[in-house]
């Protein structure tokens, strides 16, 4: 192009004068800039990716289960951080509705003259979608918290059974408010205190006032309950309710409830105490009534355990049986290989009868959901899991080892860890055997040789080292420092017996290891408090790491500074004399595989920094104005360079972004993947190009491949 317009203005110039070769060069500005801006947009280039969670199974509260009574199979479950689900009858699998907004739900409800139509309450108010769920329109801007106390009791919203135009929705902190247009406007109402904590609405279709339901039920945490008998339109405490109500339901014109010590029923002149005998003065929360026989009731206790007593009666009560007790145990089917059997009724929190299935039972508690084919068989009653699809662990970390046969190395909060051979199976065990891993490292040239930081306590403290040479099938425990509390792990590049570990808070120091963790001795020139954050397992520090290619050489960041070590973390030295900024958030110091020397260091909102030269100067990745997780993965060809991956800000706008040339340029790969419950870390795939893990905070290990 160039040259035929140069030729162009030659003879233009020869016939014209001068004014041809102007032009000329007006229009070879152009092009400059037309190639400039190509060049922009190929940073900027949005490539096609596909999205799915790492199969683990479960793992995060579930909360609230809602039944529709006329569709069968209209099944969906709330979570705590999780997000809202629906379950798939064609597949057996539940799909998550909620990865373009949150994964904090505090309530849901069904309506039941739409049958397509679901109401949640998010952290910041409520939503309506006609679809099923596919989408959602934000219907009242109210506060919520899906994730606090009592997010096991419920529901808080209700659509009244009569019509589709009257919902109800309690809050929080601001009482009760109810519309009369199918949620386009909502009034509050005054006869409910207005401060009041709303945790549960139940509407009564048993009487009529004006084509809809006339008696409405409103539980208030610690106060009792409030009822109305003119269609919602005033409320009244209704005596000798609960002082502690936590979920309720109507049927045949009676009011059941359960509350902190018990269970009661209201008739409509009198209350009636129907706690089970053998589970009296305990914490009840989970109720639900056959829709084909009212006098065949269940419910559960809740408490902080395991093992919750789970009670059912085909007397209206009048007798109770224990359907989980030692005398009378369950016959238990796990899907997900990995979950302990013990795990069964654990801090439950919702009963539900299938509404069109006879003897169908659900029940949903701390780590998943339950199903009973028949609550009411004799003897033992069969409860299976149904897991598929749930994915709602919270991911402390992660580490994708290059060539062993293992994709990934999972760290989580309440289920431990895992080693991930399969992105689409369920492990088949948990890593270390303790409840929380914080820090994986391993030997970058002989990576079967791994170790992790594992406890059993939030706080971090009782942290245990535990070292594998086979990709953590097996794991032998080490010694740490005395009283070492969370903080990281690295190994050498080449000597798996080379480690060194930093301990958690203002005073944590900095220890190195020459056989493989037996023991620890002291580093000298290491700064101290490296690894800030609060004090549990939450850490946001990834502040050490050994470098990729030379085993003697391990970083360490603190507050704009980057320490090297050169003899395997004994002695350590501050390699550059003008610091870059601090990390705002999340910080991850990563080296670059293959390469002695390159680190790159992930600030936030601070952005993205490297080094080539262990830290003496650094250069600002300036495409990126902020960086919150950061890693590499597997070059686009063999030998070539690593890709680089980044969850930050580029041109203004917040994504997952990908490098193949060093950070040059960039390309978005995250595609509509919203990561609803947050990016809290990423490890790129050493064996797969293209492919990305990403930790988040309740929805579990996401990954995405071209």
């Amino acid at each position: 192009m160039k040259k035929n317009i140069m030729l162009a203005c030659t003879l233009g110039t020869l016939l014209f004068g001068a004014s041809c070769k102007k032009v000329a060069e007006q229009q070879l500005l152009k092009i400059d800039k037309t190639a400039q801006h190509q060049e922009k947009l190929g940073v900027n280039a949005t490539l096609s990716y596909d999205w799915d969670n790492v199969a683990v199974g479960g793992g995060g509260y579930v909360t609230g289960m809602v039944i529709h009574p006329t569709v069968a199979n209209r099944m969906y479950i709330r979570t705590d951080v999780g997000g809202a689900y629906r379950w798939d009858n064609s597949n057996l699998r539940w799909v998550q509705l909620l990865d373009a907004l949150t994964t904090k739900v505090d309530g849901i409800a069904l309506d039941a003259n739409a049958a397509d139509r679901v109401y949640i309450a998010l952290n910041d108010g409520i939503y309506r979608s006609d679809d099923l769920g596919a989408t959602w329109t934000k219907k009242k801007a109210l506060t919520y918290d899906g994730n606090g106390d009592l997010r096991w009791v419920g529901e808080p919203i209700a659509v009244d059974p009569l019509t589709s135009s009257i919902v109800y929705a309690g809050t929080r902190s601001a009482g009760l408010y109810r519309s009369d247009d199918t949620a386009g406007s909502f009034t509050q109402v005054a006869s409910v205190p207005t401060g009041a904590n709303v945790r549960c609405v139940v509407v009564d279709p048993a009487t009529t006032t004006g084509g809809h339901s006339a008696k409405v039920y409103v539980a208030v945490a610690g106060t009792g309950i409030y009822r109305s008998t003119d269609g919602g339109v005033t409320f009244s405490a209704l005596a000798g309710a609960p002082t502690n109500p936590n979920r309720m339901l109507v049927n045949s014109g009676k009011l059941y409830v359960t509350h902190s010590t018990g269970v009661k029923v209201w008739n409509g002149t009198t209350w009636t105490d129907i706690t089970p005998p053998t589970g009296t003065g305990a914490n009840y929360v989970g109720l639900s009534i056959e829709s084909f026989d009212p006098l065949k009731i269940a419910v559960s206790q809740r408490s902080g355990a395991f093992g919750n007593k789970i009670f059912r009666s085909s007397d209206g009560a009048a007798n109770w049986q224990q359907i989980n007790s030692t005398a009378l145990p369950v016959n238990k089917t796990v899907e997900v290989p990995w979950w302990p059997t013990t795990w069964f009724s654990s801090a439950t929190s919702c009963l539900a009868f299938d509404p069109l299935h006879h003897g169908d039972l659900y029940y949903t508690d701390w780590f998943g959901i339950w199903y009973s084919h028949d609550a009411w068989q004799a003897g033992s009653v069969d409860f299976a899991t149904r897991e598929k699809g749930h994915e709602e662990t919270v991911v402390l970390t992660m580490a994708a080892p290059p060539g062993t046969g293992t994709n990934l190395y999972s760290g989580m909060a309440d289920v431990n860890g895992f080693r991930h051979t399969s992105v689409t199976a369920y492990p088949t065990a948990g890593m270390g055997g303790m409840h929380e891993i914080t820090s994986i490292a391993y030997c970058e040239t002989q990576p079967a040789n791994m170790a992790i930081l594992n406890t059993s306590n939030n706080d971090a403290t009782g942290i245990v080292l535990k070292t594998s040479t086979n990709s953590g099938v097996s794991f032998t425990t080490r010694n740490l420092p005395s009283g070492a509390a969370g903080g990281r792990i690295a190994i050498s590049a080449t000597d798996p017996n080379k480690m060194v570990y930093v301990g958690r808070g203002a005073s944590g120091a900095v220890y190195y290891s020459t056989n493989n963790g037996v023991s620890f001795t002291a580093a000298t020139g290491a700064p101290v408090g490296a690894v800030q954050g609060s004090a549990d397992i939450y850490s946001k520090d990834f502040a050490l790491v050994a470098d990729c290619v030379d085993g003697n050489k391990f970083y360490l960041f603190k507050a704009g500074f980057l320490y090297a070590s050169t003899d395997g973390g004994a002695t350590w030295t501050q390699k550059n004399a003008t610091a870059i900024p601090n990390r705002t958030s999340y910080l991850f110091v990563v080296a670059r595989p293959g390469v002695n020397g390159e680190v790159w260091i992930s600030l936030d909102g601070n952005g993205l920094y490297k080094t080539t030269n262990s830290g003496t100067t650094f250069t600002k990745v300036s495409a990126l104005s902020t960086s919150t997780a950061f890693d590499f993965g597997a070059a686009s060809v063999s030998g070539g360079i690593a890709t680089a991956y980044c969850y930050g800000t580029l041109s203004g706008e917040v994504g997952l972004y990908r490098s193949t040339d060093s950070g040059t340029s960039w390309d978005k790969i995250n595609g509509t993947q919203k990561f609803s419950a947050g990016v809290k870390g990423l490890a790129g795939d050493k064996n797969v190009f293209g492919r990305i893990y990403v930790s988040t905070g309740g929805r579990g290990i996401m990954y995405g491949q071209p």
